[in-house]
């Protein structure tokens, strides 16, 4: 390749680096104007959550002086201004978070385009790499961005599972506190709703942390607690799913237990929001050489082009993590095979371990 060729080639690499800093800065100004609308909306929260304060005070005073469905209106109102502001407050850490992340990838595109541009070319150039290997910076934020969708979905489950249903016990436990004075027969009433309450929510929790970290996926291994999760899911989401086994009598590393469970757990996730399926064939199958992991399921079916080339990544999100678990945690391939009406088949193939 000639001089001219070089630099030709480099300020091409540069002008697409600079796209991607000028795409970055628009996104960062429109999350500075949601951050601002989202803060304005939580100031005005606060204020009704301190006028909430007051009134509590109030008949916590003088509870006598309000009707019994006058107390159950107010603290229905009051809830709803809490998990509003609570609402309000995880959104603007997400949208923060996510600020933080653009800033850090603008520095290093910054760093990145002034080591081109300082770059000294040379006649003689190294033989070309070999455009299959990883670009090590492409995996590792490949990786932050996957553990940031994960925080998010985390933190989005947390607040519209367990935190919310929280709030609601401790609103629960104060209207039973104020009739244990007053009204013995509607205090029983209120504690046992206040006892299935916190049953349910109890078992939410638990429900929420297995899907963050199965227990048995460390105790007893994959088999196991693919059974479990499949036969839950299935209940869940009125979905036929089939687990077939071939070779899996031994356990396999810890870390390949896990990606493999996240793996399927994904590809159940996509089916049960994108699929519209009845049934679902879910196999592992491993021998001396490789592991190979399918996820069928007899959906609608999408457009496999269009969806891994759409440039927004909205639709192909799911397909990238499946990627990344597959093929850059397990070094192995990844492959999709669909057709619109005749449902989906992601398969994986990895190396045995």
């Amino acid at each position: 390749m000639s001089d001219q060729e070089q630099n030709s080639a480099k300020d091409a690499l540069v002008s697409e680096l600079r796209d991607k800093q000028d795409r970055i800065r628009r996104q960062l100004s429109e999350l500075d104007v949601l951050v601002r609308q989202n803060q304005a909306e939580v100031d005005k929260l606060t204020q009704r959550e301190m006028s909430v304060t007051s009134r509590m005070r109030d008949m916590d005073v003088n509870f006598d002086r309000y009707e019994k469905v006058d107390i159950k209106n107010f603290y229905t109102s009051a809830q709803e201004v809490l998990t509003r502001v609570q609402m309000m407050r995880s959104q603007i850490e997400q949208l923060q978070t996510k600020q933080q992340l653009l800033r850090e990838q603008n520095e290093q595109l910054l760093k990145l385009i002034d080591s081109i541009e300082g770059t000294q070319l040379v006649s003689a150039l190294p033989a070309a790499p070999d455009t299959n290997t990883i670009d090590p910076q492409e995996q590792i934020a490949a990786i932050i961005q996957a553990q940031e969708k994960e925080r998010l979905r985390i933190s989005l489950q947390m607040h519209d599972g367990p935190a919310q249903s929280m709030s609601n016990l401790v609103l629960r436990a104060e209207i039973c506190e104020r009739f244990l004075d007053h009204d013995m027969n509607q205090a029983r009433a209120e504690m046992a709703g206040l006892k299935t309450a916190i049953n349910t929510v109890l078992q939410d929790t638990r429900r929420f942390i297995f899907d963050l970290r199965p227990m048995t996926l460390d105790d007893l291994g994959l088999v196991p607690t693919l059974r479990r999760y499949i036969q839950e899911f299935g209940e869940k989401h009125s979905l036929e799913i089939n687990l077939v086994l071939q070779g899996m009598e031994q356990r396999l590393p810890s870390h390949y237990e896990v990606t493999i469970f996240r793996f399927i757990q994904e590809a159940l996730n996509n089916v049960q929001r994108h699929a519209n399926a009845n049934q679902v064939r879910v196999l592992i199958e491993a021998d001396v050489d490789r592991i190979q992991i399918a996820v069928e399921d007899d959906g609608s079916g999408f457009a496999v082009a269009e969806t891994l080339n759409d440039t927004t990544g909205k639709r192909n999100m799911g397909i990238a993590s499946l990627k990344q678990q597959a093929e850059v945690l397990l070094r192995g391939q990844m492959g999709i095979e669909s057709t619109v009406g005749r449902g989906t088949r992601v398969v994986a193939v990895v190396p045995t371990p």
